[in-house]
């Protein structure tokens, strides 16, 4: 008899732990508490036009195994991301400076801020350094471009200042960049699918049994233990623990608007993403993800990232470190709930920042555990 093996999500960690562990041979069922599958990365339509509800998701990746496997699901349509921002050299600017995100030396030498931005530049460490976020990203460009590019941004995106949150991702999130690279990701590999990226992780549950609008709690616990042999949990664990308030969360609500256009190419904004870190608008950025589909529709969509709203998007990583670790905890607390094995993966339930290949990457990993501690 196949081991029976039930997944809490159908995001991308979910929908690819679910995946493997049916091609090696278990019986799964992949759980869902809304009536759509994709998480946070699914993408929706207005008028025809493909827009993200959630934000902008460029598929990117330099994990050879996550290329292959998504290329068999159809995510094989190439796409450079490049991102612009809005800056403003003075309170007194009546227009603002579209510049390169992550700002590139070249562009910044033709600001009149440059001289001093030079100055900032030469009295740097070699490395970057400091425990919080505003104090690693000061050491690396200076406290003018960190002032001009992150620190209202900063403030907006995440409700706090930036010497309140961790370094920890400072790394991944944020460059100077000196040798022209106008891409805001270096890795080998970007897609950008034309409808979004519905069709592509639908294509990774076609073989796999999901149940939709069925929410699982901690509560479940003992139906969970005999309906299946092992179970894996992809969701938020303090929502999973029925004890909202427990982790720190930052979400955005996307104001989307529909526009018209002259001819069916026609875009609104400079760019798919633009950041606005100035404080003149209550919103982190613009996102036209009409840019990045390429659809050739009368007619665009526009949308305006609010941060603040009350959803679970993005871990609140503090440099104390407290929110990891009371995630740690939790699931400690709800493993001891189960009499079954419990695997926890992804970016919700594991608490981390992390991108579309990390989640992916986090179920092969989870998926080649469950498979090798339960057998086929």
């Amino acid at each position: 008899m196949r081991r029976r093996i039930g997944v809490v999500g159908a995001g991308w960690t979910g929908a690819v732990a679910g995946r493997l562990l049916t091609d090696a041979g278990f019986a799964v069922e992949v759980l869902e508490k809304t009536s759509v599958v994709g998480g946070h990365s699914r993408a929706e339509t207005m008028n025809g036009v493909v827009y993200e509800p959630n934000g902008a998701h460029i598929f990117h990746t330099d994990n050879e195994a996550v290329n292959q496997f998504v290329n068999s699901h159809g995510l094989t349509r190439p796409y450079d991301h490049k991102v612009l921002t809005e800056v403003f050299l003075s309170p007194d600017d009546d227009e603002g400076h579209l510049l390169s995100w992550p700002p590139q030396v070249e562009e910044l030498k033709e600001l009149p801020v440059w001289p001093k931005v030079e100055q900032e530049l030469a009295s740097l460490p070699p490395y970057p350094t400091g425990d919080n976020f505003e104090d690693y990203v000061v050491s690396m460009m200076g406290r003018t471009l960190y002032d001009l590019f992150i620190r209202d941004y900063t403030a907006k995106q995440w409700g706090r200042p930036a010497t309140e949150l961790s370094a920890r991702f400072a790394p991944k999130r944020v460059e100077l960049r000196r040798d022209g690279h106008r891409g805001l990701f270096r890795d080998r590999w970007q897609y950008f699918p034309p409808n979004g990226i519905n069709e592509v992780i639908e294509s990774v549950l076609s073989t796999v049994a999901v149940t939709l609008d069925t929410e699982i709690t901690v509560a479940d616990a003992d139906r969970l233990g005999q309906d299946y042999d092992a179970v894996i949990i992809t969701a938020a664990l303090d929502d999973f623990a029925r004890c909202p308030g427990e982790l720190e969360w930052r979400g955005i609500e996307m104001r989307s608007r529909f526009e018209p256009t002259d001819d069916p190419g026609g875009v609104h904004t400079p760019a798919y993403v633009t950041n606005r870190p100035s404080t003149r608008v209550p919103y982190t950025r613009t996102v036209e993800t009409k840019h990045a589909t390429g659809q050739q529709i009368e007619g665009t969509v526009v949308s305006e990232e609010m941060p603040g709203a009350p959803r679970r998007h993005y871990p609140v990583l503090t440099a104390d470190g407290a929110n990891e670790r009371r995630n740690a905890e939790l699931a400690e607390k709800i493993a001891e709930h189960f009499d079954i094995p419990v695997y926890f993966a992804g970016r919700l339930a594991t608490y981390r920042y992390i991108n579309q290949d990390e989640a992916i990457a986090d179920a092969m990993a989870v998926a080649h555990k469950v498979a090798t501690e339960q057998g086929g």
